[in-house]
């Protein structure tokens, strides 16, 4: 058995000034060696209301988000792009941080929209679906939109990580796109993927809090996801709404929200129609 460490809802931050809290979260990153424009959070303000919280995958970066923030924005949403500690700056990193301080890192982006809108909708990506439910459950928030949520892995090698975690540092990362290197990792470290692992257990200790109204939109064909476990945990998930939807193009595996995706256009559609519904 794994010891889990219990997050717990965020410092008020609601007094400090929306744009000194996006300074604070851009040192953050500096302080971590970011350097890619892409890679910083980013604060994009609408004129409707909701605000939305966009939060990455492990070993990627606000990037991965980009192209769904700029479509929300121009619907008139206020966007905040998280960058997860850790991510968008070199690997190393990841082997030094907690999962707690992912949670942690995602604090600045929820107050900037906590102050400057009324509705506060948090998407997250693979991993950051995980963080993105977690922060909900215990800051609040309106709905939550999960994108092909890592709440079990496929890789069988991942079940080993607790015992491999001090013996190995980084293993490859065998989704790495050179195209993408300035966004991404091309390896996984051990120790990060370790905490991903308690992540995951934590995140599971979930299903039985009465959560906000959750979207979980993903693949069957998931390269990467345990797709039973993820509609095992929505099955079990306690909310008074909830919606799936389960995409069976083949072609389509576990990143939603990038150029490759032919079918991005419609999934960011259906997003922001489920956003502006109740």
């Amino acid at each position: 058995m794994v010891k889990l460490v219990g997050l717990k809802p965020f410092k008020d931050l609601k007094s400090v000034d929306t744009y000194e809290l996006l300074a604070l979260d851009k040192k953050r990153a500096q302080s971590e060696g970011v350097s890619v424009k892409e890679n910083f959070p980013k604060f994009l303000p609408g004129n409707n209301g909701t605000g939305v919280l966009l939060v990455h995958g492990f070993t990627a970066s606000p990037y991965e988000m980009s192209l769904l923030a700029d479509y929300l924005n121009e619907k008139g949403y206020s966007v905040y792009l998280a960058r997860i500690a850790g991510h968008g700056s070199t690997p190393k990193n990841l082997n030094v941080l907690t999962y707690n301080d992912w949670y942690e890192s995602l604090k600045y982006g929820y107050f900037v929209l906590k102050k400057n809108c009324k509705k506060l909708v948090i998407i997250g990506q693979s991993m950051g679906a995980l963080l993105a439910i977690d922060v909900a459950i215990l800051n609040g928030a309106d709905k939550v939109v999960m994108l092909s949520p890592a709440l079990g892995i496929k890789d069988f090698g991942f079940k080993l990580i607790p015992l491999i975690k001090n013996f190995k540092e980084y293993v490859i990362n065998e989704e790495f796109d050179e195209n993408l290197s300035k966004y991404y990792y091309p390896v996984r470290p051990v120790k990060g993927l370790y905490q991903l692992y308690l992540l995951i257990e934590y995140t599971w200790k979930s299903v039985n809090q009465e959560s906000v109204p959750i979207y979980v939109i993903l693949s069957e064909y998931d390269n990467l996801i345990d797709t039973k476990k993820v509609k095992l945990f929505y099955k079990k998930i306690k909310t008074k709404e909830k919606k799936i939807d389960l995409i069976k193009q083949k072609s389509i595996k576990h990143i939603l929200t990038l150029d490759d995706n032919p079918l991005r256009g419609e999934i960011f559609e259906k997003i922001e129609m489920w956003i502006r519904e109740g």
